[in-house]
């Protein structure tokens, strides 16, 4: 347990000296998936055994940098809820006027695995103002990372306007962080639809960020797509003419008689025929261990796009099982969050109430049907199914920002 708890310690952060750093003899090289693995076999024990915020940090960044976005979020969740005593007594000094300290005050540099944040927030308190603020300036700086961790994980399994929102509370106190000008600019470009103000805020994110971390990873893209963001970003529904073939019937004005000729577009949920023959290759199937774990897998992977944003991948994936397995709550669950992210709303919700008569608490469902009543302007309807997932899964609801 001593060489876990310091092995994700040491995950979280640099020591500020070679005296700071814990004993080389309690350590071993630790790869990050055998120690995730180790996370994983000691979850039931951890589970309740409070953690400190470095600990709930380092296990944010082993959650993120291993693909699971879910537990990551939550895990920085954890982590922020300890930090924000200490960061309203930043926000508290800077509204007062304080300006930070130039130099450090050596009692406020963490050391070793009993003298973090907590203990830093404490020993910060008993300072002059202009201390306590450098104090808690230096102590945060790993929080803010945490924050702007949690908005990318938002934004890896499909929730932008919670990615957003975390970012935009990075920038409240870091106007120049670059991670979170990143994603604060490609967001509202991707929500801009054609606005020109909104395009303009986006672009202004993107710039600054160029400014200030030109030698971010991040800077070639961003240079690559500034000077076309106009075309890049504009509306899907303006991408072709009114009328063309390929325009999908829901993108048409009300009242537009159906497209004839039109061919199946790859938004389409699974056409007649492809059902048809689906069902009569399932019909024929003989149903073994071997092809249910095939099965167990799609659905798996079909999850893992739809948290990722790739909702034709997710269709992809989920149409495979659906004849195999007509009446799984979570298959229906999953196709009606695909075909919502493809704008497909009507085969969503036929879906999407399909998994809830199937099973009226399946936290997929819930959720997707929530955001679709939302995207309807059904605030009622969105509320009672968020207040149903938050009954049924209170951990994917935190996961996926429900209020």
């Amino acid at each position: 347990m001593k060489l876990l708890v310091l092995a994700l310690l040491l995950a979280a952060c640099k020591p500020e000296s070679p005296q700071a750093a814990p004993d080389a003899g309690d350590l071993a090289v630790v790869d990050s998936k055998a120690l995730l693995a180790e996370v994983d076999r000691l979850k039931d024990q951890l589970k309740d055994k409070p953690k400190t915020f470095e600990v709930l940090s380092a296990l944010g960044n082993l959650y993120y940098e291993n693909g699971r976005y879910l537990d990551a979020v939550d895990a920085y969740r954890q982590a922020e809820e300890l930090a924000a005593p200490a960061e309203a007594e930043a926000d508290g000094l800077r509204k007062r006027g304080v300006k930070p300290a130039a130099d450090l005050p050596a009692e406020c540099r963490r050391s070793g695995s009993d003298y973090g944040l907590a203990q830093i927030f404490e020993t910060a308190r008993k300072l002059l103002p202009p201390r306590e603020l450098r104090c808690l300036d230096s102590a945060l700086e790993m929080a803010l990372a945490a924050r702007a961790r949690r908005g990318n994980s938002f934004y890896l399994i499909g929730n932008p306007d919670a990615a957003l929102a975390e970012h935009r509370k990075v920038l409240a106190v870091a106007p120049d962080y670059p991670e979170s000008l990143f994603f604060v600019g490609a967001i509202v470009l991707e929500q801009s639809n054609g606005d020109k103000a909104r395009l303009a805020e986006g672009k202004k994110y993107w710039k600054r960020m160029l400014e200030v971390a030109p030698d971010s990873p991040r800077a070639a893209i961003v240079r690559e797509t500034l000077p076309k963001a106009e075309e890049v970003f504009k509306p899907k529904a303006q991408a072709l003419p009114p009328g063309h073939p390929q325009v999908a019937q829901d993108q048409l004005p009300p009242g537009h008689p159906p497209l004839r000729g039109q061919e199946p577009t790859a938004h389409a949920g699974p056409s007649a025929e492809e059902v048809q023959n689906m069902a009569e290759a399932a019909q024929n199937t003989e149903r073994t261990p071997e092809l249910e774990k095939g099965l167990d897998e799609l659905l798996a992977e079909g999850e893992r796009d739809l948290e990722q944003g790739k909702y034709q991948e997710a269709r992809d994936a989920v149409v495979r099982v659906m004849p195999m397995r007509p009446n799984d709550a979570r298959a229906a669950a999953e196709l009606g969050g695909a075909m919502r992210g493809l704008g497909r709303t009507e085969m969503a919700e036929r879906t999407l109430s399909r998994a809830l008569q199937l099973d009226p608490k399946q936290p997929r469902a819930l959720y997707e049907m929530g955001k679709l009543q939302q995207a309807r302007g059904d605030e009622e309807g969105a509320a009672r199914s968020f207040a149903a997932l938050k009954i049924a899964d209170p951990k994917f609801a935190q996961a996926h920002g429900v209020p």
